[in-house]
């Protein structure tokens, strides 16, 4: 009898397990916004519902003075040149581009770059699933997501407004955290517009050239 008993009672503790395993299959999973990636940009830092803590910094570029926020403490190569800056992460696969070419760029709509931009891409064989479009104030962008030998790679290309359109920037990060990463990397983008919009400072933190930083 009592062999009957902790056998039903095994039987018992195991269903448990099983609904509980089944209500957290089902459970809704957290999703980080936009909102809340942009106002952990203008604290300086957040943390993920995973656990992650990131930390932001801004660097100013460029006698546009351009701020490019970026991770903190995160990227592990860094190049800059006269006309352009990229950091990159190897290990998360995540990267941001940033160009200010003396060149003068022959302006074009907003649907003509993006034309210009997927055709380009398909000519070298590369097939861009287009996503969001958007305009802001001074920067508008464009969504998408590219094959490549490592797998499919989200990416957020932007550019500055105005005739010459003499800024653009391209940041990517893995398809896979398109809801980590990748809305941060747009809300980078969204807190560089709102720097223009509010002029130099913008409300951003740290905003310090290279230069100011003694790098």
């Amino acid at each position: 009898m009592y062999l009957d008993e902790k056998i039903a009672q095994m039987e018992r503790e195991r269903r448990k397990k099983e609904k509980e395993k089944e209500k957290e299959a089902t459970a809704p999973v957290k999703k980080l916004t936009l909102q809340e990636a942009l106002e952990g940009i203008c604290a300086g830092e957040m943390r993920l519902y995973e656990g992650e803590h990131l930390e932001f910094e801004t660097h100013v570029y460029s006698d546009q003075k351009v701020p490019m926020i970026l991770f903190k403490n995160f990227h592990q190569a860094f190049k800059e040149d006269k006309e352009g800056v990229i950091y990159i992460n190897h290990s998360k696969e995540v990267s941001q581009i940033l160009s200010w070419p003396k060149a003068k760029i022959k302006p074009v709509t907003f649907d003509q770059w993006s034309n210009q931009l997927v055709n380009g891409m398909a000519s070298n064989g590369l097939h861009a699933k287009v996503g969001e479009k958007k305009q802001l104030d001074y920067l508008e962008y464009i969504c998408f997501d590219v094959p490549t030998g490592k797998g499919w790679l989200y990416n957020i290309v932007f550019r500055r407004k105005g005739k010459e359109q003499s800024l653009t920037g391209n940041y990517n990060c893995l398809k896979e955290d398109k809801d980590t990463y990748g809305i941060i990397l747009e809300a980078m983008i969204v807190a560089m517009d709102q720097w223009f919009a509010q002029g130099e400072g913008g409300g951003l933190f740290g905003n310090q050239s290279r230069e100011e930083q003694g790098e």
